[in-house]
């Protein structure tokens, strides 16, 4: 599969470059296609290795403070990549303009291009409408969820080609908007096998046994339940440690109350915050990990998402314990991932001390859970995008 080479593609992301794992792959394989990438993203001290992919970095650093915000940051970095896109094109002159939401009005940034010929690919990592329900707890009648909605058909109908991560969300776009089926395609979230590589022997830094959380760090994702166990846990595994990897550096006001929590309990020795990691350093320290978790509330968002980093887990041999949503328990059986069927503390730390326990276990989890990736990689997705790049251009 060749395309045409040394084109000039744009990719526009509201996050950090480093540790946003879907929008590295996409860059990266294009570069290595012989394409020069201009990634406009979030402000962050990095620089790529690959030559051909230059950061644009919006100068003001991602903080969550509520949702009014939410919606200021949104609509100054839509300035922000409007007015660089709409200026780098007359130079550039991007033949593919590939953006990725949240949020998704995000893909009107590229009107300019649209108009003078560019491709536009519109990246629905998550569906706007399910995640604000999720949040903020609302229904769908709430204004602000049919507003979403609206945004989300007009970009649709906007973009050439809109590509998801997984086919439940595709259903659930096809039956809201005005599509054809071949209008949106399925790249599956499949960690980069370069960076999250299982050809090692697991690193023993100390006499820890690592339990680690990695991700938003959100209240739908249970990590407070992670945290009120370990009392429970610590009696029973003295060497228990929580390791938890923000997404970003400030978090908000849940990340917060967490910290002040740890404090309350003094576990300041047993649970450990990280700074935000690119992901290569989290690759490195998923090395000394001996479980992974990925807790979440069974809501109309997370019953729907196929979290990245249970695959980057499953990846790197760690055995998982992960609530059993209706997508997950889909794809997965209690061979291949310890679930829960509810987010109780006593049922969490009996899972914990379960695999603690059993080292056998663990090894078999990881064995069988690894069988998903055989079929279900990056290998095989990229070639799926780099296939839909050129039919836009022929």
């Amino acid at each position: 599969m060749v395309l045409i080479k040394n084109m000039n593609i744009a990719l526009i992301v509201y996050s950090n470059y480093s540790s946003d794992a879907r929008v590295r792959r996409y860059a990266e394989v294009l570069a290595e296609d012989g394409h020069l990438v201009d990634v406009i993203c979030l402000r962050e001290n990095y620089i790529p290795k690959e030559k051909k992919i230059r950061l644009i970095q919006y100068p003001i650093r991602r903080i969550r403070r509520g949702i009014s915000w939410y919606v200021i940051d949104y609509f100054m970095f839509f300035l922000y990549s409007f007015f660089i896109l709409s200026i780098n094109y007359f130079s550039k002159k991007y033949k593919i303009v590939h953006v990725n939401n949240m949020p998704d009005f995000l893909v009107f940034t590229a009107i300019v291009p649209k108009i003078l010929g560019s491709k536009i690919i519109l990246d629905m990592h998550d569906p706007m409408p399910e995640l604000y329900m999720s949040k903020f707890h609302v229904n769908d009648n709430n204004i602000f969820v049919r507003l979403l909605k609206i945004v989300e058909k007009t970009a649709f109908l906007f973009a050439d080609k809109v590509i998801t991560a997984n086919d439940v969300f595709r259903q659930l776009f096809l039956s809201r908007n005005d599509i054809t089926d071949n209008h949106i395609s399925v790249i599956l979230n499949c960690p980069d096998n370069n960076i999250f590589n299982n050809n090692f022997k697991r690193i023993i830094k100390d006499k820890y046994f690592n339990v680690i959380y990695m991700g938003t760090v959100d209240d739908r994702f249970r990590i407070d339940l992670t945290i009120s166990t370990m009392p429970v846990l610590i009696k029973k595994i003295p060497n228990i440690r929580l390791v938890i990897i923000p997404k970003i550096e400030e978090e908000g006001i849940y990340f917060q109350n967490l910290k002040k929590s740890v404090t309350e309990k003094k576990l300041e020795n047993f649970v450990i915050f990280k700074k935000p990691l690119p992901l290569e350093k989290i690759a490195e320290e998923l090395k000394s990990a001996d479980i992974g978790i990925v807790l979440a509330d069974n809501n109309v968002f997370t019953d729907k998402i196929f979290p990245v980093k249970l695959l980057e887990f499953i990846q790197m041999k760690i055995p998982i314990i992960a609530t059993k949503t209706k997508l997950l328990g889909k794809y997965f059986t209690d061979k291949e991932i310890f679930f829960l069927p509810e987010n109780s503390v006593d049922e969490f730390s009996k899972a914990v001390t379960a695999l603690f326990n059993n080292p056998r276990l663990r090894g078999q989890l990881t064995t069988n859970a690894n069988k998903y990736l055989l079929v279900n990689n990056w290998r095989n997705e990229q070639v799926k995008y780099i296939k839909i790049v050129r039919n836009l251009i022929e």
